[in-house]
Formats: structure tokens, sequence, C-alpha cells
């Protein structure tokens, strides 16, 4: 199995799959918590199926990604050194 979803791509299944896996349990729907499940494992093993099938990737979003988070530190020093000349203190 070779991976073919990207980092944020995961997380954002493991969001879906733990919230929909919660609101499955809680209304008592096989659905739901077949679809949460579902998600979950995509996200953990990052392996799509359907994608696989589609020959689709996220994998290339990982790059720009790692790049932006890279830059944080960065950009949270512009944003406190713009904080600070707006309430002119230095």
């Amino acid at each position: 199995m070779k991976k073919n979803v990207g980092t944020l791509d995961a997380h954002i299944r493991l969001s879906i799959g733990f919230s929909l896996l919660g609101m499955g349990v809680i209304s008592s729907s096989k659905t739901m918590v077949t679809l949460g499940a579902m998600k979950i494992a995509t996200g953990i093993t990052r392996f799509c199926p359907i994608m696989h099938l589609l020959k689709i990737t996220t994998l290339e979003n990982d790059n720009s990604l790692e790049k932006f988070v890279k830059k944080i530190p960065e950009y949270a020093d512009q944003a406190v050194d713009q904080l600070a000349d707006n309430l002119g203190m230095e």
C-alpha cells in the first residue's frame, strides 16, 4: 500500500471521522459509525482506496504545507511587531 493521502488531508479525515463516530454513537446510527471508522482508518494509514482507483494523490501538497509551517515563527514575529507599532510600544 503506497500512501496517497497528504498530511493536511489526513488530519481533516481524522477530524471528520471522529466527529462522525461520536455522532453515530450518540444517535445509535450504524451508518455514521461505519463512515467515521472508515475516515479514521484512511487518516491513520494515509491510504484511500477510492483515491487509488482514481489515481489521485494529495502528497504533493505536503511540500507547501511544510514550507508554511516553517515560516510560522517568522509570521508570528511580524504580527507582534505590527501589534507593537499599532499600540505605540517598542
